[in-house]
């Protein structure tokens, strides 16, 4: 607000002479004041300076905005006051300060080689012969002057303008001193830092060429706090007059928030480490055996489009495998991590890749639709744990809405005969789907109509027959059926195996078993950037972790756990035939 200071106090001694008795009549007058002559002065300290240029205690790139609270009189108005850097150059910025809803006033910066320089110090308010005269002032010399030390500013001469009527140009002094008090280790609304505090003391005196009219000086004192990387965190503002009267009632700022680069300030630290992937993928599954995730990549991407990707989990490398068929989608993992079975949309077919070597075993196509003959495609794949190379599959079509055209069992390749739900003709809408722990049976879940319905089906020589449901919790976004040692999880809730009896409902929705016994990992809420940890037998919640602390328009779209200690997070994929675009893989104790 220094520029609305200055401007105040230019107001304020013009407002004094052309208000004062005395003056006018033009031409010269016997009783004339002598006007102040011309200097031109920059007295700078002795002494070694401070090289602090790393620490970057000036930032201000397009987009930083820092706010701040009102202090006055005792009274705290909180996040009042904001400064918004307006527009950039090629070496320099302007700053919008603006408190409440009043109008902004603007600082001009500009970076030169002696460190940051105002070109024009009272922002177009004075005229032009004093603004010439003043000229680009240092505000702020980097390296600092030494601690304690007063460097100082003085601009004398001609006003440029007649302000008492009396056809005589008045005259003018300005007077800037300032001191780098000293580096203070300050408190901030989150951690602290070593601040720069300047104290700096401007004075505008107004000269009247007449001497019926008196002298009149404004005096401003500011003391600013600047934090590495942050900017001004703190300042304190005064002005009086000549006589002492309150010019600017004392009032302090104190920052309260702000980005700087991109970056929110003041957010603390997420509960543990975070690997951000940019990668267009359509599903995700990890392989414990070795610590690594697979990634189906659509067609569309380019260069690695229609392969798989495989994810280090510990380092976040990424490779590709060849083609393996048209738009791969849903998997599933072999329990012993000998295969990889993918769903391949484009072609109607699922594929079986050995692994690690991703090379091709079988390929199988799926039925068409009884009613449309229409190719169908595999919206998810289960994989049995106690048959070797036995596999539901719940299929879908594209072109249909309700798509789902029941749940299909194959063995070593070979369809089976009996295909279990579909919406039509049974009205069985079945989307995800998982085996239970022995293999007898497999659960599907619809989320395709309203009813949320969870399935049971139980597993026999020929295919699968339906043979229990119960509604659930659920809702459309839910993308996972998951066996846990307490029964089939939907959501956020348990069913237990056999009569679907509800077992428990966790707080917070979009769980995923995490591989630790009885613990579940979820979404908090929207836009909080929050996983919890939940108990399987009390569904009380273990832990609170925050895994991005910064604003974000995204939530997880699903939730894929790893090894002990990391869950991978997909983001960007509103609807599950919806590519994701970003995988992070979180890491903490806390989800050990």
């Amino acid at each position: 607000m220094r520029a609305r200071h200055l401007r105040h106090l230019i107001t304020l001694a013009a407002a004094a002479i052309l208000t004062a008795c005395g003056g006018g009549g033009g031409g010269s007058s016997p009783t004339a004041r002598a006007p102040l002559p011309q200097l031109v002065s920059d007295t700078n300290p002795v002494g070694d300076r401070l090289d602090l240029r790393s620490r970057n205690y000036f930032p201000a790139a397009a987009g930083d905005s820092w706010t701040y609270d009102y202090i006055q009189s005792g009274v705290t108005t909180s996040n009042l006051v904001t400064r918004t850097v307006s527009s950039t150059t090629a070496d320099g910025y302007t700053i919008s300060e603006r408190v409440g809803s009043g109008l902004p006033d603007t600082e001009t910066y500009r970076r030169t080689a002696a460190g940051l320089a105002v070109p024009d110090f009272t922002d177009g308010s004075t005229p032009a012969a004093a603004r010439t005269l003043i000229g680009e002032l240092l505000m702020y010399p980097e390296p600092f002057y030494p601690t304690g030390a007063t460097r100082s500013i003085v601009r004398q001469g001609d006003w440029g303008a007649d302000a008492d009527g009396d056809g005589i140009n008045e005259s003018f002094r300005l007077e800037i001193t300032q001191q780098l008090v000293g580096l203070e280790n300050m408190a901030l609304p989150q951690g602290a830092a070593e601040t720069a505090r300047f104290r700096t003391v401007t004075a505008l005196t107004l000269s009247p060429s007449s001497l019926a009219n008196t002298p009149y000086t404004v005096t401003a004192t500011e003391e600013t706090w600047w934090a590495p990387g942050i900017g001004l965190v703190q300042a304190d503002r005064t002005a009086v007059d000549s006589s002492n009267a309150t010019v600017i009632a004392p009032y302090r700022l104190r920052i309260a928030s702000g980005t700087v680069g991109g970056t929110t300030l003041f957010e603390p630290p997420p509960d543990g480490t975070v690997t951000k992937l940019t990668l267009t993928h359509n599903a995700l599954v990890f392989d414990a055996t070795r610590n690594r995730y697979y990634a189906s990549i659509p067609g569309s991407v380019a260069g690695t489009g229609n392969s798989i990707a495989t994810i280090d989990a510990a380092t976040g490398a990424v490779s590709n495998s060849l083609a393996v068929g048209s738009e791969p989608f849903a998997m599933a993992l072999a329990p012993d991590g000998s295969a990889l079975y993918v769903g391949l949309n484009g072609s109607g077919e699922v594929v079986k890749l050995s692994l690690p070597g991703m090379t091709e075993q079988y390929r199988t196509r799926l039925p068409t639709s009884s009613y449309f003959a229409r190719q169908l495609v595999a919206k998810s794949i289960a994989a049995s744990p106690a048959e070797a190379d036995v596999i539901a599959v719940s299929l879908f079509d594209p072109q249909s809405s309700p798509g789902s055209a029941g749940v299909a069992l194959l063995r070593t390749g070979t369809l089976q005969p009996q295909i279990a739900g579909g919406f039509m003709p049974t009205g069985a809408a079945i989307g995800p789907v998982a085996f239970n722990g022995t293999g007898a049976a497999v659960y599907g879940y619809d989320d395709e109509t309203s009813g949320y319905n969870l399935y049971a089906m139980s597993v026999r020589g020929d295919g699968l027959m339906m043979a229990n449901s119960t509604g659930t919790t659920g809702d459309f976004s839910l993308r996972d059926v998951d066996w846990t040692s307490r029964g089939i999880l939907i959501g956020r809730s348990i069913y237990r195996d056999g009569d679907l009896a509800l077992v428990g409902t966790s707080p917070y929705g979009s769980c995923r078993p995490l591989r630790v016994a009885n613990r579940l990992v979820c979404v908090v809420n929207s836009g909080t950037g929050k996983l919890v940890t939940v108990d399987t037998t009390s569904f009380a919640t273990v832990t609170v972790l925050t895994f991005n602390t910064a604003y974000r328009p995204d939530d997880p779209s699903q939730l894929v756990p790893g090894a002990a200690g990391q869950v991978a997070i997909r983001l960007g994929s509103n609807y599950r035939t919806q590519p994701a675009t970003a995988i992070w893989l979180f890491n903490s104790p806390m989800l050990q």
